[in-house]
């Protein structure tokens, strides 16, 4: 929810700015600012619909849950990652990320870049086509590749 408030915040400011850069601040004055605002409107009944509709490879609801569950949990016993169900990978890999994010020490930051090899060697395995469509799509380093995958078991 505050990202959500952020980015609204970000984007009416990036509309604002953009306003003004193009309209410019005499048409402005001119216009009792009315052409600026409508503009800015404009920008963000575009942009904000448009930024909410996510690709296969981040929804919103997964990547929020992904981020409480990996800082306020701690992590799994570690599993050999060849008994994970491929949903079960894909929701590692997604926690993984964010967990690596607020790591502090050498040792546990190695490890959980290790473990994430891990993953993508298992995800790479069980279905390399999917594995690579994923990456093609521009695969990002907390991303989801479960659509992409056709083995799920």
């Amino acid at each position: 929810m505050l990202i959500r408030a952020i980015w609204a915040a970000a984007t009416a400011f990036a509309g604002v700015f953009a306003t003004l850069a193009v309209v410019g601040a005499p048409v402005g004055a001119m216009l009792g600012w009315s052409l600026p605002a409508a503009a800015v409107g404009a920008v963000a009944a575009v942009v904000l619909p448009r930024r909410r509709k996510r690709g296969p490879d981040t929804p919103a609801d997964r990547s929020t849950n992904d981020v409480v569950a990996a800082i306020t949990r701690p992590p799994p016993a570690p599993r050999p990652v060849a008994e994970l169900s491929t949903d079960d990978l894909c929701t590692a890999w997604r926690r993984s990320y964010f967990q690596l994010l607020v790591a502090r020490d050498p040792a546990t930051r190695r490890s959980m870049v290790q473990r994430r090899q891990d993953y993508l060697d298992e995800l790479e395995r069980r279905d390399r086509r999917g594995f690579v469509r994923w990456l093609h799509s521009g695969a990002r380093a907390g991303g989801d590749p479960g659509p992409f995958l056709r083995t799920r078991r």
